[in-house]
């Protein structure tokens, strides 16, 4: 025979409504990064004759990072200038002389023809002009500056190291498994390593493609802008998953 108080254990029990399923937390490793960072080179050989910006420094798109000396092509397009305008002056010449039947459209032609040749001549040269001049394609900080003032750089020899210290995210390797439940536009929570401060960041993309060794996976998640954030720091993510009923 049942004992009364198990029978009003039993009783309690069936009359309790059923408590919802809790939700499972995940975790896994991640690092921030910089959507925009890039190491500079010149496209010149020349002196370099200025270095505004020191590592650490911030700089505004348009900015002079580095300077360099500009002289010997300052007058090579002088001198190309120059012979463009002899040779828009005879372009000129040899249409008139067209037009009163001295010459024929030949040498209009050739005169027309050396007339262009200056004239990309011409734009080659203050294209090598505007290269002096090393400035800031966006928003940022510099991260290392690899050159001294005064020193003579080659051409794609790297210059400056610079990063968007603004527009950061997150990369964080999963489970491939963890596809059954993840979706896009998931939030999760990131604990940094070297402060401890915690972010909250959602997902904004997963990898169309899971590594076939370690069947992980890689997402990328969108973090609002931070002073406690640095490229290149490390946390743990987490996410909170519903678990099945």
């Amino acid at each position: 025979m049942t004992p009364f108080w198990n029978k009003g254990l039993l009783l309690t029990a069936l009359l309790l409504p059923a408590l919802p399923a809790q939700a499972e937390e995940y975790k896994a490793r991640a690092v921030i990064n910089a959507w925009d960072r890039a190491v500079l080179s010149g496209e010149l050989a020349a002196r370099v004759t200025s270095l505004p910006k020191r590592p650490g420094a911030s700089f505004k798109r348009g900015e002079l990072l580095v300077g360099l000396d500009c002289a010997l092509y300052e007058a090579q397009a002088s001198k190309v200038a120059a012979e463009n305008k002899a040779a828009g002056i005879k372009l000129d010449n040899a249409r008139q002389l067209n037009e009163l039947r001295s010459i024929g459209s030949l040498d209009v032609a050739l005169a027309q023809s050396e007339y262009a040749q200056t004239q990309a001549e011409l734009n080659i040269a203050r294209i090598n002009t505007q290269r002096c001049q090393i400035k800031a394609p966006y928003d940022g900080k510099v991260v290392t500056v690899l050159v001294n003032q005064h020193e003579n750089i080659r051409q794609q020899q790297e210059l400056i190291e610079i990063v968007a210290d603004q527009r950061l995210e997150a990369e964080v390797v999963v489970p491939a498994t963890w596809l059954s439940w993840l979706r896009p536009s998931a939030s999760l929570m990131l604990q940094i390593d070297e402060t401890g401060a915690r972010v909250e960041a959602s997902i904004i993309a997963v990898s169309p493609a899971i590594d076939p060794v370690s069947q992980t996976l890689l997402l990328r998640a969108e973090l609002a802008p931070s002073a406690e954030l640095m490229p290149g720091m490390s946390a743990t993510a987490y996410f909170t998953a519903p678990s099945a009923e």
